[in-house]
């Protein structure tokens, strides 16, 4: 299916309904700050393709380059195969309006410990 992918996507909508398909699909577990499938797909292709990622409605029908297309695909693929979480894929977690580099050797605390937190 991602071989199939690689050869007909060509857009950033493409990819994002085929991540979102492919993460429901596994059944991942979401909170490590976001809650479902689009939203976590949305991240880690803005994420990738160094877009803001509060922005996604502009991109949606961009063509990707083929190296973007592959490198989406697999970290997709890796996600669902690997079930690494995002935090991982991208070395980024977020907890409110900080953002900390994150690897395999961290606890990345789910999103709810924020609110639990409460503003400093």
């Amino acid at each position: 299916m991602f071989d199939q992918a690689a050869q007909e996507f060509t857009t950033l909508r493409d990819l994002l309904r085929f991540a979102v398909s492919r993460f429901n699909e596994a059944g991942l577990f979401f909170g490590h700050g976001s809650d479902n499938a689009h939203d976590e797909a949305a991240y880690l292709i803005l994420h990738t393709l160094n877009l803001p990622l509060d922005t996604l409605e502009p991109y949606l029908d961009a063509k990707l380059l083929a190296e973007e297309k592959q490198d989406l695909l697999d970290l997709i693929a890796r996600r669902v195969n690997e079930r690494i979480p995002v935090a991982y894929l991208t070395n980024q977690a977020w907890q409110g309006d900080f953002d900390f580099y994150v690897d395999e050797r961290v606890i990345v605390p789910r999103s709810f410990v924020h609110e639990l937190l409460g503003e400093p």
